[in-house]
Formats: structure tokens, C-alpha cells, sequence
């Protein structure tokens, strides 16, 4: 596994320490995990972005989605 060093508030590396004690695992587990998760965020963050975007590009508006699925839906059957 690679190494990082990262630099932080001190209250950061405390809280770490201690929520790292309560669930049993290192702190280095624990900060990849956070890691992991933050950027798992960002990436659905950059889709909803994306969708937006291109939503407001197509005209259509929430309201248009369920007959649109419908829609969608129907022709896939009759394939």
C-alpha cells in the first residue's frame, strides 16, 4: 500500500485516534475509509452535476421523468 502524509488540525489526528480506538482499527484504516468515502461522494456529486446540466439542456423537467421511464419502458417491451 502506498504511504501518505498529510497535514491537519491537531483536533483532526485527536478525533481520529479516538473513533479509531472505539470501532478496533488503526488510524491509518480509518482515514483511508474517510478517504474512500469522500471521494465516492465527489464522484456522484460530478454525475448529479452532469445530469443536471444536461437536463436543463434536453427541456425536460422533473415532472417529465416518470412518463418518460413509461415511455422508455414500452418501447424496450415491444422489441
Amino acid at each position: 500500500m502506498a504511504t501518505i502524509n498529510l497535514q491537519g488540525p491537531e483536533e483532526l489526528l485527536a478525533q481520529l485516534q479516538s473513533k479509531a480506538a472505539a470501532e478496533g482499527k488503526s488510524v491509518d484504516e480509518l482515514a483511508t475509509e474517510a478517504l474512500l468515502r469522500g471521494l465516492s461522494e465527489h464522484s456522484w456529486q460530478d454525475l448529479l452535476d452532469y445530469g443536471r446540466t444536461n437536463a436543463a439542456a434536453s427541456g425536460y423537467t422533473e415532472s417529465d421523468v416518470p412518463g418518460l421511464v413509461k415511455e422508455w419502458c414500452r418501447e424496450r417491451r415491444s422489441r
